[in-house]
Formats: structure tokens, C-alpha cells, sequence
């Protein structure tokens, strides 16, 4: 993996850490943390060994979204390139093959929420204060935020919290669904690592497969869905993985995964 100067990048016995890190400027999206994003992005999709990924940020902020002081100084083919490398952030996020986690530990607005969207699970610090301000800046979230966001809680709440550019706190966060816990700051981290490794000590292909097909077979209509879930899950039933389990099992004792 290289190395990024705005990204923080750990990675222990398949469980990847990656932590946004700006913190004098509370984790904002400027060109280059987008440049790195999409680099690290693009290099997590090819790691074999990597079965679960953890995003948070460093310091007080998850990520207060767009940077506005540097945006301000932005010629207009600096502000085309910058929408277009925020959106292919955030989908080559979402496209990770292995499951991801957001641990939202404080301030998330703009390009922040869209990048927790694009997380499978998300988890919130209690105080953290979540919102999509684009409206009340006369735009709206351009990295895909009014796409997934519909699709992540109901359509009404989505647009209400879009339309009002509203704050909320994790508790709130939590009770609409937009993240499945609120936990107090001081245990956010150690539950969301706990949650990744869970992920981390199951099966790789069959969480990879579990994803793939949750992620796609949505967009299906029912009969393609289960005949696309079908043609993923058959194959699992022929790994080594699925043996090493059933020998675990007689044998009773925890089963050693190594994908294959």
C-alpha cells in the first residue's frame, strides 16, 4: 500500500483502519484528500487479504464535507474536476468488494454523509452532529447523497433532511436508520472495531458474495434477484472454506478461514 499524506492506512491480520486525516481542517474534502480517496480506493478493490475496512477520522470531525476556502479560489475547471473526483470517491468507495464500517465520531456534513453512505454499516458517536448543508448553500449533495440517501432511509425523511439542510445527533441518526447504533464518543471506536473484526473472522468469500448480491440483487426484480443470489451462492457450497467449517463443527473449535 502506499502512502498518503492525508490518509491514515493500517492494516492488522485483515482488518484495515483508515482514518481521513486533516484535522486542522476538520477532515474537509479538498482535491487531494479526493486524489488519495480514490487512489486508496482503487488499491483496497485488489487486496485479497483485507476482509473488512474500518473509515473514521482523525481528531474531532468524521468530515466536515466540501473545503470552502479552498473551493473559493477554484477556477471553473477546478470546480468541474473537483464534483467530478467527489462522485468517483464515493462510488469507487461503495464498489469495495469487502464490507466497510463508518465510524462516525463527530461532525459529518456534505461529502462526509455521502462517504458513510457508501459504507455498508455505519455506527455514530451519540453528540456527533450529522447534515447535508448543500441546500442552504444554494446547491445540493453532488457525490451522490440525494441518490443513496432515499435509498438508505424512507424517501420522506431523506428529502426533509436535504430540503432543510436540519442537524441531527447520532440518537437521532440511529431512531431514522441512518446509522444502525449511537454509542457515547468514548466507545464508538471500540465498538466499531469490535463489529469489523466480527466481520473480519467469518468467511471472505461468503461475506464478499453476501455483499455483492445485497448490493446488486436490490436493483432486480425479484425473480432475477433470487436467481442472481442463486448463481453466487452455489459455487460457496465447493471452497475450502465451506469444508474447513464443517470440519470445525464436528470437530468443535473455531474454523481458520484463508478464502479459498
Amino acid at each position: 500500500m502506499r502512502a498518503f499524506k492525508e490518509i491514515r492506512y493500517e492494516e492488522e491480520s485483515g482488518l484495515a483502519a483508515v482514518t481521513l486525516s486533516r484535522p486542522e481542517r476538520l477532515n474537509a474534502l479538498g482535491m487531494n484528500l479526493a486524489e488519495e480517496i480514490c487512489a486508496l480506493s482503487r488499491e483496497l478493490a485488489g487486496e485479497k487479504d483485507v476482509r473488512a475496512v474500518l473509515l473514521t477520522g482523525e481528531g474531532r470531525a468524521f468530515c466536515t464535507g466540501r473545503d470552502l476556502k479552498e473551493s473559493a479560489a477554484h477556477t471553473k475547471e477546478q470546480a468541474d474536476r473537483y464534483q467530478l473526483i467527489g462522485m468517483e470517491c464515493v462510488t469507487l468507495w461503495e464498489a469495495l468488494p469487502m464490507p466497510t464500517v463508518a465510524a462516525i465520531n463527530g461532525p459529518c456534513f456534505g461529502f462526509g454523509m455521502e462517504i458513510a453512505l457508501a459504507c455498508d454499516i455505519r455506527l455514530a458517536a451519540e453528540d456527533a452532529t450529522l447534515c447535508f448543508p448543500e441546500c442552504a448553500l444554494g446547491i445540493f449533495p453532488g457525490a451522490g447523497g440525494t441518490v443513496r440517501l432515499p435509498r438508505a432511509i424512507p424517501p420522506g425523511l431523506a428529502m426533509e433532511l436535504i430540503f432543510t439542510a436540519k442537524r441531527l445527533d447520532g440518537r437521532e441518526a440511529e431512531r431514522i436508520g441512518f446509522v444502525s447504533r449511537a454509542h457515547p464518543k468514548e466507545r464508538l471506536m471500540a465498538e466499531a472495531r469490535s463489529l469489523a473484526g466480527q466481520i473480519r473472522d467469518n468467511g471472505p468469500l461468503g461475506v464478499r458474495a453476501a455483499k455483492k448480491v445485497i448490493r446488486h440483487a436490490a436493483e432486480m426484480p425479484l425473480p432475477q434477484a433470487i436467481e442472481f443470489s442463486n448463481a453466487n451462492r452455489l459455487p460457496l457450497n465447493y471452497t475450502q472454506d465451506f469444508a474447513e467449517a464443517l470440519a470445525a463443527f464436528r470437530e468443535k473449535r473455531k474454523p481458520v478461514f484463508r478464502g479459498e
